[in-house]
């Protein structure tokens, strides 16, 4: 075999278990909490800022949906029995939103956080783990 082909091989390799990792999270989410793991991604990232509040626009970026995608996930949320989030308008701009984690939807996030972390720690070797690591290093 060629390194290109080797190369693609190890791709479909990692894509494959990634896929796995992604829809073992889902099924829990589903299943447990009533989300999806892009709704998860958002209460995460909500939770690890400073303020528990994140501009719609940068919130997209880091999740990788478009503004109104986001806006319909947020509209989810905001309707899930947990009402995990909501919005609140700009008080320097009154056209833009902020999406804020509420204080139920933050005790319920540690919950769902310490829950996926379980997850992910029974479903990776020390060698996943430390792969991973050069990834996001």
């Amino acid at each position: 075999m060629s390194e290109s082909e080797f190369l693609i091989n190890d791709w479909v390799n990692f894509s494959k278990y990634h896929d796995r990792i992604n829809n073992a999270l889902n099924h829990i989410l589903q299943e447990r909490y009533q989300f999806s793991l892009k709704e998860f991604y958002l209460l995460m990232f909500l939770y690890q800022s400073e303020d528990k509040k994140l501009r719609l626009s940068t919130a997209s970026n880091m999740i990788g949906l478009s503004q109104s995608a986001l806006s319909r996930l947020i509209i989810r949320l905001e309707n899930h029995a947990f009402q995990p989030v909501e919005r609140v308008v700009y008080e320097e701009d009154k056209r833009g939103f902020y999406v804020v984690l509420t204080t139920r939807g933050e005790k319920f996030t540690t919950n769902i956080i310490t829950e996926v972390s379980s997850v992910l720690e029974a479903s990776m070797s020390e060698k996943d783990k430390t792969n991973i690591r050069l990834f996001t290093s």
